[in-house]
């Protein structure tokens, strides 16, 4: 990803003449939500935002801020921006975008929220961009925007035939102040031509080829491995364990016992390994005897669940959350039209 740079107009009128008259523009988010316009000399890639580069031949790239770990988001946060930028999804490159404090927020995976987080704040990353690159053919062809349409990384003005690709308007962009992320006109849903669709991941080639890195590739000079047995029962805890033993087996440098709680969101109780290598920690865990008390949770079962479950659908519900009309009735309306 290109270098985003904080830059005052002087500063920018500098750089572009030592760049002999090339010009690089972006934007990045600020805190208030807004863009402020940068520009990098060294490519000569246009830069809307911290989101999106685009090169003179064309090619978009939209970076995924958030980190991938098998849930899909490097393709389907790129997805609402380039649905909303108005780009073919086949001309489209993504790549995962690294920390980033400054220019992105909630980098983070978990909880099931990146979609309804990012529905409206990527979609309008898309529609700025869409909505600079109109107000720079606007001004080119001295045109009323409402003249002009937008398709596959392209600005089209019907009536005199004219035309123009996103990465070739970037120097007409340099000057124009970028709308408001707040108040940028979004697409109605029946515009869409990405959101909804199916869109492979955008790194299945490379992970059925294995060639990603995953947190357990990552090594650090000095870095140590461990391993952790929980007891099989839920909230149970460690009686005794050979610990000695386990001490005694090649590269281990640590085996304890860890008495946990009965929280979810805790560490259970049970024994840590920690070794010189994965290997090490994995034949230790090997060589581990434990002793649980399961304690209470071990008298629970599936069955026992089912036959609870039964038992309490015969008696009458404890509360309502919420009631809406009279689903028997209805029931018995829609079966005599049917008939």
């Amino acid at each position: 990803m290109a270098t985003v740079l904080s830059m005052t107009r002087r500063r920018f009128l500098s750089l572009t003449a030592l760049a002999g008259g090339g010009l690089l523009l972006g934007f990045r988010l600020d805190p208030s939500g807004r863009l402020e316009p940068l520009v990098d000399p060294i490519t000569n890639d246009f830069i809307p935002n911290a989101y999106i580069r685009i090169t003179a031949d064309n090619v978009v790239t939209i970076i995924a801020k958030n980190p991938e770990i098998g849930q899909g988001v490097k393709t389907m946060l790129p997805m609402l921006i380039a649905d909303e930028l108005d780009v073919d999804w086949n001309s489209v490159r993504i790549e995962q975008g690294d920390l980033d404090t400054e220019n992105f927020t909630a980098q983070s995976a978990g909880g099931s929220n990146a979609t309804p987080s990012s529905w409206l704040p990527m979609r309008r990353v898309g529609a700025a961009a869409r909505a600079l690159l109109m107000a720079a053919a606007a001004r080119t062809w001295n045109v009323p925007e409402s003249e002009l349409t937008t398709a596959s990384g392209s600005v089209h003005h019907r009536s005199s035939g004219r035309s123009a690709t996103y990465g070739s308007l970037g120097a007409a962009a340099a000057d124009l102040t970028p709308p408001d992320l707040e108040s940028v006109p979004l697409k109605d849903p029946s515009q869409f031509r990405i959101i909804g669709t199916r869109i492979p991941n955008v790194d299945a080639q490379a992970i059925v080829t294995g060639r990603p890195i995953y947190g357990i590739d990552l090594t650090l000079p000095g870095m140590l491995h461990a391993v952790y047995v929980k007891c099989p029962v839920f909230g149970g805890r460690v009686v005794s364990a050979n610990l000695d033993e386990v001490r005694r087996q090649p590269g281990v440098q640590h085996a304890f016992v860890i008495e946990g709680g009965q929280s979810l969101s805790g560490l259970l109780g049970g024994v840590a390994i920690v070794a010189d290598t994965w290997w090490a920690a994995q034949q230790a865990r090997r060589a581990l005897r434990v002793q649980w008390d399961e304690g209470e949770t071990a008298a629970q079962s599936s069955e026992l669940f089912a036959r609870t479950a039964a038992e309490l659908s015969q008696r009458p519900p404890q509360r309502t959350l919420r009631s809406d009309g009279d689903v028997d009735q209805a029931l018995r309306t829609a079966a005599r039209q049917r008939r």
